[in-house]
């Protein structure tokens, strides 16, 4: 099951998996498994706190990214560029938040909100592209 809000400047997402929140904090945290679902690569970015790198799609450039919180298995925070080639300081970014909580059967509850959009067409750009990027990921963990 998943379900779409969208507010004025932010999306909501929740989604219900089969896979443990282990399992699921891996594809969401570790570059080599974040990288077989969401960008194409991810450049120089560790999963700790403060760290910084880039997120990096062949059709759509590198993207800055830095990790603002981490509470393993819980909760992952990243703000990233909107633009591509472009610093976070300074520039026009977005916050991105994930929460884990047990499901049923000893799946994951995973809950996403992307906040601090300025446009109304960047919020929707975001809403479908976040349709396609977590159907990668529920299709990357039944894999």
């Amino acid at each position: 099951m998943t379900g779409d809000t969208v507010t004025e400047n932010e999306i909501t997402r929740t989604l219900e998996l089969a896979a443990e929140p282990s399992r699921v904090w891996r594809a969401l945290t570790e570059p080599a498994e974040l990288g077989a679902w969401f960008p194409d690569r991810v450049e120089g970015l560790e999963p700790t706190a403060g760290a910084e790198g880039w997120l990096a799609w062949d059709r759509h450039g590198r993207h800055a990214i830095t990790i603002e919180a981490l509470e393993p298995e819980r909760r992952l925070v990243w703000r990233w560029a909107r633009a591509s080639e472009t610093p976070l300081e300074g520039g026009y970014n977005t916050k991105v938040e994930w929460t884990l909580e047990p499901g049923a059967d000893g799946g994951t509850i995973l809950n996403l909100v992307e906040s601090g959009f300025r446009t109304e067409a960047d919020r929707q750009e975001n809403v479908s592209g976040w349709r396609a990027e977590l159907d990668e990921l529920i299709e990357y963990l039944a894999s």
